[in-house]
């Protein structure tokens, strides 16, 4: 009781003492890999960061992403969001914290536990409280106009830089024939026509998003604009199928 009361008041003098300068940003940068794993999105976690935020009303990127200029130009137009970890010998434990441009901590979520061995249910477990302390927590974006910034005078060098570091945009591949859901466990497993297992997908505290993996990659499921969506990585690159999926 008395950790949940302090936990509590943190939140309350987040959202209470810089509720004000919160809802005047628009962007939230995610690592594409937390500091305390060794695999970008490792457990989905840097996925279901990344659409916590997103949920709230924020333009959310990667740190990895190309940044469109508000923020390539002033970093002060962006949160950085971060996961802490604090786990035991018997828990999993973490929490999402938000800094500004000054490295001043804006924003703590609740922290989230689990005493699951399994790391990969316990730490999804663990995000489900951090999901609903941010979703309860913070406030909606409503960004404020940002005025704009002078350009700096063009420099060669620089501009050889970015174009050597320019990313190709991540396209959606459209994956032929109808997958069906069948009920498992905490989700789904979608099946084609052979009968084959394609995709095992488990559910949130969300519902048009599902945690997802099969043999050889985990990722995320999403809906959006009313089509589900399949994105993991591969290689270190974010790849994006379209699935049919008949639940």
């Amino acid at each position: 009781m008395k950790k949940t009361g302090v936990m509590l008041t943190i939140l309350l003098l987040s959202a209470t003492g810089f509720s004000q300068r919160l809802t005047d940003y628009k962007y939230v940068i995610v690592p594409a890999k937390f500091s305390f794993l060794k695999q970008a999105n490792k457990y989905n976690l840097n996925a279901l960061t990344k659409m916590v935020f997103e949920k709230k009303g924020y333009t959310v990127l990667y740190d990895t992403d190309i940044m469109p200029d508000e923020v390539a130009q002033n970093r002060c137009n962006a949160l950085f969001a971060n996961m802490v970890e604090d786990n035991t010998v018997f828990s999993t434990k973490i929490k999402v914290e938000l800094t500004d441009c000054k490295n001043q901590t804006v924003f703590i979520s609740e922290e989230g536990t689990s005493r699951l061995k399994e790391f990969d249910k316990a730490y999804i477990q663990a995000f489900r409280i951090v999901g609903k302390s941010i979703e309860e927590g913070l406030q909606d974006a409503k960004p404020l106009p940002i005025p704009p910034v002078k350009p700096a005078p063009p420099v060669t060098e620089n501009l050889v830089v970015q174009e050597a570091i320019k990313k190709d945009p991540v396209t959606t591949t459209v994956i032929s024939g109808q997958l069906f859901a069948q009920p498992i466990t905490n989700g789904y497993q979608l099946v084609d026509s052979t009968p084959k297992i394609v995709l095992k997908i488990f559910k949130t505290s969300n519902p048009d998003l599902y945690t997802a993996k099969n043999d050889s990659v985990q990722g995320v499921l999403i809906k959006k604009n009313n089509e589900w969506i399949f994105e993991y990585y591969q290689n270190e690159k974010l790849v994006s199928e379209k699935l049919d999926i008949k639940f």
